[in-house]
């Protein structure tokens, strides 16, 4: 059983700190599922696991695998969790660097700073039902928080995500891949019904207090806006975007 003091448990700990998952290109997972998900990608290092995790139905796969495992305490496992009630194992994940020429799909929905964590996680999750990629812009949350990555639901493991520091970079490598770039916005004058979604697309989704940046809007082919009826005056980020992600799935599979 490793302690505290071992060089593998003082390095696990250090990412949960954005700074060292950046430096190493290591994040952290809990949970049998996630868990399962990173070995299927071939992108676990190693699991840390306690007694626990055998009150947890599936564990018999994790321990039986061929990856590198390491017992700790309880109590070791605790601090290294942000769960309340942990399943009693945590994987250490190599971070998968993907380009913008690595994208296969025909949607892209770039998160131009996106704060919640679980916003970030759902469209991410999303993207993931509707083949889509993700490009996310500096300034938004990380994705590898530990409430980003819950939010995944697994799909982490599954979508290309490409970071870039500079949106206009990013806009021109997205336009010069072939792909309409679209701002959700509520003064648009189109709605999202009035376009053609069945060509290469990549919408781009904002903050949720600021929404998108005037400088970034000009740079983009076209706004659009979802249909607002009632007295909310706007969606939630991540709804917003799974309601537009699915009408560019509508117009491509569900049309004839």
């Amino acid at each position: 059983m490793l302690s505290r003091e071992n060089r593998i448990i003082k390095d696990a700990l250090k990412l949960k700190q954005r700074k060292y998952r950046e430096k190493e290109g290591l994040f952290l997972i809990e949970g049998i599922r996630f868990i399962e998900e990173a070995i299927k990608s071939e992108s676990i290092k190693y699991v840390l696991y306690s007694s626990k995790v055998y009150e947890t139905k599936g564990y018999e796969r994790i321990l039986n695998s061929l990856i590198d495992k390491y017992e700790i305490s309880n109590e070791l496992l605790k601090e290294l969790t942000d769960t309340e009630n942990p399943q009693g194992a945590i994987g250490i994940v190599h971070k998968k660097i993907w380009s913008i020429d690595d994208i296969e799909n025909n949607l892209i929905v770039v998160c131009d700073g996106i704060q919640d964590p679980g916003n970030l996680g759902t469209i991410i999750r999303t993207c993931d039902a509707a083949f889509g990629a993700v490009v996310v812009i500096k300034g938004s949350v990380d994705v590898y928080n530990s409430k980003t990555l819950r939010s995944t639901m697994g799909s982490i493991f599954h979508v290309p995500i490409v970071f870039y520091d500079d949106f206009k970079i990013a806009v021109e490598n997205i336009k010069n891949k072939g792909y309409s770039l679209y701002a959700a916005d509520l003064e648009a004058d189109k709605y999202i019904y009035d376009v053609d979604f069945r060509k290469k697309s990549a919408i781009i989704i904002g903050n949720e207090a600021n929404g998108i940046p005037c400088e970034h809007i000009e740079l983009v082919d076209e706004k659009i806006k979802i249909p607002m009826i009632g007295k909310a005056e706007s969606l939630n980020a991540s709804v917003a975007a799974g309601v537009i992600i699915y009408e560019v799935v509508r117009q491509r599979f569900c049309t004839t």
